[in-house]
């Protein structure tokens, strides 16, 4: 008898359970070996559907595919594979450490890691030791008869064993070490399983993209040498900014580590990291660059200006997931299959991504999210701006980042003008080296703006007169505000004092296509020195290349205000120019509690300086007085940084065990960390939010009314790609004000949300009430 593993949608051919497990063996082996635990990877990829061998699985699966409709998951195939490898290793010391961490990545490949601890009791225990299951006998022979022998099985779980112990004895044998190493077994076990599973439903076809980084570093030095031969080019600025560029080439050559780059803003720090990158992985061997941007806002233009320096089009670039799969209920299993085969792990040799995208990978649940982290293994990872990393995360980031080092040796890049204290906190982060040299020196050579401190406050009407009086002075004039409605109401007030084509607004509440489309207005006028007066959100704060003459910015956080300033005189077309500091008085920032503290402290710093002229170094920009902002920061924060829930918090939930053994039954556990209770409460932002598709111009039409008709799973995977560009996030509130309006569509049998036309403006993005002058368009 052929016992059944998947079945081929489009020809009826059979994959057997031995060949599947057999297969995706060899995947997780060949993902495994280079960090040393190529059988440890392999042991729970052989074993991870054992249980496929009852006969109740056999049953349902070819009632499944004679078109009974038929219940996903009502057939337990995960638990005996991980049930054989604890009984066989539990109460052998150290053998149960593999029993545990291989076991909750076998039972787990449905869903997400089971808790080891929960209360008194033991969900991980629960399942793999006491969990009726009426066939395990009959699949533990049918397993040893087709797949291993028993003997075989015995002398392979040994040698995993002893990779195990080599591997931690090497990395340091922690509670800390031990929960990444079972994320990231479970990690590739699932992408093992998916990509076999895929490769079976494309008859063997591999279309993992081959870009190779040497190319690719060749392409960026040609880039780079027609810049410094093009005499156009050359000013003050750009001599700087070659010789940082140069100094990030140089240290390429240094072993692999967590390196800070703090390169002013404005210094070119995209091209200078990803030259370290490429010649960093040119060097030590690294597999691919991972680039790592704060908002979606910027990963476009980032992506935009790498494909163009570097010379090709296969740079992946991952936003959001735009469609949730991994909770599609029953009734979805057709769609959810398909979809599901989608190539969505991070298997390109330069991706770039944004914050939320990359600790979801350690810590939400889902298996999409969960499958992509082995592939930082033996990578660049580069963190743009990498003090916006939330304060709740602080801790988790810091302790991603150590095992990124220690754990998967790549090497990790923070990039930023404006260098969190990473090292002041009880989780903490240690750099092993700044990449520029005289950094001070570096600063002052740089600096291109004056802070000036405006003492009277502000309100909407004031502050209309105050930046027409600025505009009277300077061409282009950008506010930066804390709230759209403050930034939506100050552009509602200039729009009758400037012509329509000089005066724009920028919100999140716009699609990136749709800023990109704005944008690119700002910067042609800049460009040609046409009046400009762009008011704003923090959003143009990051990875926006941008320079107006005067910038207007309301009391925020140091890191905020320094790269508000990196917008103003950017490229130093003159000497120096003005920032104003101002106090908002109608922005309601009491939720915004990040905001509200760093006004707390720059106001005390700004005291500080009115005080004493020489205080940090003189300057309110100062790396004297960004350290010393941060060192504050953190520490009126502190009871939140390590992301807290009720009573207790996520990282000591992961990190923290209080004790390192639970007794359940007559097992004596090793490990303790809560894994599905921290995915079941992490997100990276407050607020739930859904993502929506906007039906911003042509293309933001037409996907929606792809996607709104029949499709197939491949033609899915390309407009959900294309979709993310014309994507906004609306909180709860928002979502239900549009359901109650009929302003809201779904799509996908429920599982995509889009916007009517009526609820997108041109002028603001979503349109809450509905009266967008699109809606002209179509009557």
């Amino acid at each position: 008898m052929e016992y059944i593993a998947h079945v081929r949608v489009e020809d009826g051919e059979i994959q057997s359970v031995h060949q599947h497990l057999l297969d995706t063996k060899l995947l997780a082996e060949r993902w495994g070996n280079s960090l040393g635990i190529s059988k440890v990877c392999g042991l729970a990829a052989l074993l991870h559907d054992m249980g496929k061998y009852s006969d109740a699985f056999q049953h349902y699966i070819r009632r499944a595919v004679s078109g009974e409709k038929v219940r996903r998951g009502e057939v337990d195939h995960a638990t005996a594979g991980g049930r054989l490898l604890f009984e066989t290793l539990k109460r052998k010391m150290p053998d149960q450490l593999l029993g545990e961490i291989v076991s909750n990545a076998i039972i787990s490949h449905h869903g997400n890691l089971h808790d080891y601890i929960q209360g008194e009791d033991s969900p991980f225990l629960q399942r793999v030791e006491l969990k009726v299951l009426d066939e395990y006998e009959v699949c533990k022979k049918r397993f040893f008869d087709e797949v291993i022998s028993e003997p075989d099985f015995m002398n392979y779980t040994e040698a995993a064993s002893q990779q195990l112990m080599s591997y931690l004895e090497r990395i340091g044998q922690t509670l800390v070490n031990s929960t990444f190493l079972t994320k990231l077994v479970f990690s590739i076990l699932i992408d093992a399983d998916r990509t076999n599973t895929r490769q079976f439903e494309e008859k063997g076809v591999d279309s993992s993209l081959a870009v190779d980084l040497q190319v690719l570093k060749e392409n960026l030095e040609r880039h780079l040498s027609s810049l410094k031969n093009n005499r156009s080019t050359v000013s003050t600025i750009n001599v700087l900014r070659q010789q940082m560029s140069e100094q990030c080439m140089q240290y390429a050559e240094r072993p692999s580590g967590v390196y800070t780059l703090s390169i002013p803003t404005g210094g070119g720090k995209t091209l200078a990291s990803l030259r370290y990158a490429l010649h960093h992985a040119s060097h030590h061997q690294k597999k691919r660059i991972i680039y790592v941007v704060p908002f979606t806002t910027i990963i476009e233009q980032n992506a935009q200006v790498a494909r163009a320096v570097l010379n090709t089009e296969e740079i992946v670039e991952h936003h959001s997931n735009v469609i949730q799969l991994d909770d599609a209920s029953e009734d979805e299993m057709s769609l959810q299959a398909k979809l599901n085969l989608a190539k969505d792990n991070w298997d390109a040799p330069v991706i770039f991504t944004t914050m939320v995208q990359y600790l979801n990978t350690f810590y939400a649940k889902g298996n999409r999210n969960t499958r992509r982290l082995h592939h930082l293994s033996e990578a660049v990872v580069i963190f743009d701006e990498v003090q916006k990393v939330p304060t709740k995360c602080v801790s988790l980031f810091n302790e991603s980042l150590n095992f990124l080092k220690d754990g998967l040796s790549s090497s990790v890049i923070l990039c930023t003008a404006t260098q969190p204290a990473l090292d002041f906190v009880k989780h903490r982060l240690t750099s092993d080296g700044e990449m520029i040299q005289g950094l001070s020196t570096v600063v002052d050579a740089f600096k291109r703006t004056e802070i000036e401190v405006v003492p009277d406050e502000f309100d909407t009407a004031r502050l209309d007169l105050f930046v027409r009086d600025k505009a009277a002075l300077n061409q282009s004039v950008l506010i930066i505000l804390n709230t759209k409605t403050v930034v939506r109401r100050l552009y509602e007030s200039l729009k009758s004092s400037f012509s329509e084509d000089e005066v724009y607004h920028l919100s999140t509440s716009m699609c990136a296509a749709h800023r990109k489309c704005i944008l690119e207005k700002i910067n042609g006028r800049l460009d040609t020195g046409k009046r400009v007066i762009c008011i704003s959100t923090q959003l143009i704060e990051a990875g926006v290349d941008v320079s107006f003459q005067c910038v207007i910015r309301s009391f925020a956080g140091l890191d905020s205000i320094a790269q508000a300033a990196g917008r103003c005189n950017r490229h130093g077309e003159v000497e120096r120019r003005t920032v104003y500091l101002i106090n908002h008085v109608e922005e309601n920032v009491s939720k915004l509690t990040d905001i509200a503290k760093g006004q707390e402290i720059v106001k005390r710093l700004v005291v500080d300086l009115q005080r004493d002229s020489n205080a940090y170094g003189g300057e309110l920009l100062s790396v004297l007085a960004m350290n010393r902002y941060f060192q504050e920061f953190y520490q009126l924060r502190e009871v939140d940084l390590d992301y807290p829930v009720k009573g207790s918090t996520l990282a000591s939930m992961l990190f923290d065990g209080t004790k390192n053994q639970h007794r359940i039954s007559d097992t004596s556990m090793l490990l303790v960390a809560r894994h599905r209770t921290v995915a079941d409460n992490f997100h990276v932002i407050d607020q739930q939010t859904d993502d929506v598709l906007a039906p911003y111009g042509d293309k933001g039409e037409e996907l929606i009314a792809l996607l709104n008709g029949d499709i197939n799973w491949e033609d899915a995977r390309k407009w959900l790609k294309e979709s993310q560009q014309y994507t906004i996030s609306i909180y709860n509130h928002e979502r239900q004000a549009l359901e109650q309006s009929g302003g809201i569509v779904s799509l996908l049998d429920g599982r995509l949300l889009a916007l009517q036309p009526t609820a997108y403006d041109e002028q603001y993005g979503l349109n809450l009430s509905q009266d967008s002058e699109m809606q002209n368009l179509f009557m």
